[in-house]
């Protein structure tokens, strides 16, 4: 048997100090430094964080807060599942590590999992660099023979914020909340909750960042929670088995998550602290114009969602084309025998009127994309039995498959893993099934880039059991055969939603799931990150019913500052009175000053958001709550021109004040650039 002894050197002697990595420590705690942040923990008998400061000497923690940092569940040879914290092991203190640009504080827990005579140390390592604001964390355990880690939550930081902090989380675009106490916010990586792996808490004096560095995108549960005074992050997370190493007998965090205290506001944390770990993965490396993505759809300004194949839809297209004029890129939605969220993968045969139909709108200068989903297998279908659908389902740790009942059908569907051979052959099937017999101009697949990660149990799909990045890497590999040997020329690849890993995955996606509410500002997180690598169409969800109740002109004005294509709404709705039509108004308006943009839209960065001052309304947005009628963004172009970009959304003028100081006028309904030298 191989057993793992470890001895740790325990630092209580009287004062050291070392000026070049900034540590020092005596008897009762250590400190980590340098002229960015300073922390200091206990050294004695039980771990804790006893100060934490930023560079303006603010104090972020009380002692107390920080005794449990990380949480470890074990899975034992004879079944046992044990869930170990600080308060399970024994604080064994810590030792020093550096190097010639950085220092780490390695603090020992010990663990007796066994009646064998043998400790099972967990480490915690904390980095900082010479000249780094942030902390890195990292993990790592010893285990018993035969023994994994199956779940961790990690690492688990309590710092003290004022009721009147906002919290930020990388929930689609990027939501705002209100930081309340017994508040728990929530978001699940890579997913519409989780598009970005960082969370923040702007307390109106400087940012509190938290952010795992995950270059393999696996699945997590990054939560804040507010309760007596304390906001406490954490980062739940079901292993790997990969990650168990039963050589070594040794479990690895695979990542660091880096935190800090930012002096400025979330959005200047966002820009310098997770930009540029982001333009370093194999997601964010590649500029939009470095990607292969046709010039079509790069330069698409409107996307219109097309329903069902009667004439009332049919005609509704074509007077669409008729009014906005071509160029317009359709979503087409029920175009198969079944109703929607049912039958799944069964889409073929096609409705008969469907090939037709789209060779009618690509005549006229227009794209057709159908929808399919590539998660959902339902297990009524005719191919479930044949095609062995049950061998392509995620498996939970008992057996049993995850299922999903959807309100538009109310049909059972079984979530398939995409690392299923099974299921990878079926949509590249669907690939050239859709692109030849139909002649579409690619596939709209859903919920790749929206839905989180199920861990899998199943031991035929080719990854190891659990969770982890095996997800991610499936439906990656599965989109790069499905370019290399099913897209036909010219043609795209589209997904719902704006999980960050599957931005080379896809030509542009729908991102339209951001949560939104009175109390729950959409703030332009993910476009301020990614805007000059990826292209996205519309905002949120146009309305189902009606256009007319304000809702549709928000959202079409956040989506042009945002950088988005515009539109993705049902042509049915435009035209059913004088007053929809004032809105099919408003679109066209702003449709028709986006195409006079792309110099700026197709590659540049967005800056910021402004509302500019002067004459400029408040109204209550349904489902949005309160804001301003006339908004503003600023731009940087691929060239190096800063835009200022305004749009009214108003049915009156309005006189408005720009963050330059120049006053303007803008007509209602109306957008304007003003280029800035």
């Amino acid at each position: 048997m191989k057993r793992l002894i470890y001895s740790a050197i325990l630092l209580t002697l009287t004062v050291t100090v070392d000026a070049r990595t900034g540590v020092s420590g005596d008897a009762a705690s250590v400190t980590i430094a340098n002229d960015h942040i300073s922390a200091r923990f206990d050294a004695d008998k039980a771990f804790d964080i006893l100060s934490l400061k930023s560079a303006d000497g603010k104090e972020s923690v009380k002692p107390g807060l920080n005794k449990k940092p990380w949480t470890l569940t074990y899975h034992g040879v004879q079944g046992q599942t044990p869930e170990i914290d600080p308060s399970c092991a024994v604080y064994k203190g810590y030792r020093t590590e550096q190097t010639d640009s950085s220092s780490t504080l390695v603090f020992v827990w010990n663990t007796r999992l066994l009646y064998d005579g043998n400790d099972y140390p967990v480490e915690m390592s904390v980095t900082l660099g010479d000249d780094s604001p942030l902390l890195e964390w990292n993990l790592s355990a010893s285990l018993p023979d035969g023994w994994s880690i199956t779940d961790f939550k990690f690492p688990t930081l309590a710092v003290v914020s004022p009721d009147s902090a906002k919290v930020i989380t990388p929930g689609g675009w990027g939501n705002e909340y209100r930081h309340r106490e017994g508040g728990h916010y929530e978001a699940n990586y890579p997913s519409w909750s989780g598009s970005m792996q960082m969370m923040m808490v702007d307390d109106g004096n400087g940012v509190w960042f938290y952010s795992p560095r995950d270059y393999n995108a696996s699945g997590k549960l990054m939560t804040i929670d507010a309760k007596g005074g304390a906001t406490t992050f954490n980062n739940k997370v079901v292993t790997s088995e990969g990650w168990n190493d039963h050589v070594a007998n040794r479990f690895d965090v695979p990542w660091t998550t880096v935190t800090g205290r930012h002096p400025g506001d979330w959005s200047a944390a966002a820009v310098d602290w997770y930009r540029p770990f982001a333009l370093t993965t194999e997601w964010g490396s590649k500029t939009l114009a470095e990607r292969n993505i046709p010039d079509w759809v790069r330069e698409k300004d409107l996307w219109l969602r097309a329903k069902y194949l009667g004439d009332t839809t049919v005609n509704a297209v074509h007077r669409a084309i008729d009014y906005f004029g071509d160029d317009i890129a359709f979503h087409w939605y029920f175009w198969h025998n079944h109703p929607y969220d049912s039958h799944y993968p069964d889409y073929f045969p096609a409705d008969p009127r469907f090939k037709q139909i789209i060779k009618d709108v690509r005549a006229r200068n227009c794209q057709v994309m159908p929808y399919i989903n590539g998660r959902l297998w339902d297990p009524a279908t005719a191919s479930y039995g044949p095609r062995n659908g049950k061998d392509a389902s995620v498996r939970r740790p008992d057996g049993n498959l995850y299922t999903e009942i959807y309100p538009t059908s109310q049909v059972p569907n079984t979530v398939t893993c995409p690392a299923s051979q099974i299921w990878h052959d079926i949509i590249l099937e669907l690939a050239d099934s859709i692109q030849d017999e139909l002649g579409t101009n690619g596939l709209y697949i859903d919920q790749i880039a929206a839905a989180a990660p199920y861990p899998c149990y199943a031991t035929n799909h080719g990854h190891p059991v659990g969770g982890g990045e095996f997800w991610y890497h499936a439906y990656r590999d599965m989109m790069n055969d499905l370019r290399k040997d099913h897209l036909r020329p010219g043609n795209i690849v589209f997904s719902e939603e704006n999980a960050e890993c599957y931005i080379p995955s896809f030509d542009i996606l729908l991102t339209v799931n951001t949560p939104h509410s009175p109390i729950c500002k959409i703030v332009p997180l993910y476009p301020q990150i990614y805007s000059d690598r990826v292209l996205t169409t519309a905002f949120t969800y146009s309305p189902y019913t009606d256009v007319r109740n304000g809702d549709f002109r928000y959202e079409n004005m956040q989506a042009l500052l945002y950088g988005a294509q515009l539109g993705w709404v049902d042509p049915r709705l435009l035209w059913v009175d004088e007053k929809s039509e004032y809105e099919a108004k408003f679109l066209k308006n702003l449709v028709d000053f986006r195409k006079k943009q792309h110099d700026v839209f197709i590659g540049g960065r967005y800056i910021r958001e402004f509302i500019p001052e002067g004459d400029n309304p408040i109204a209550d947005i349904p489902v949005f709550g309160k804001d301003y009628m006339v908004k503003g963004a600023e731009w940087l172009s691929p060239s190096g021109q800063r835009v200022l970009y305004v749009v009214n959304s108003d049915s009156k003028p309005h006189e408005v004040t720009l963050p330059t100081g120049k006053k303007v006028k803008l007509k209602p309904i109306s957008a304007e650039r003003y280029n800035i030298k």
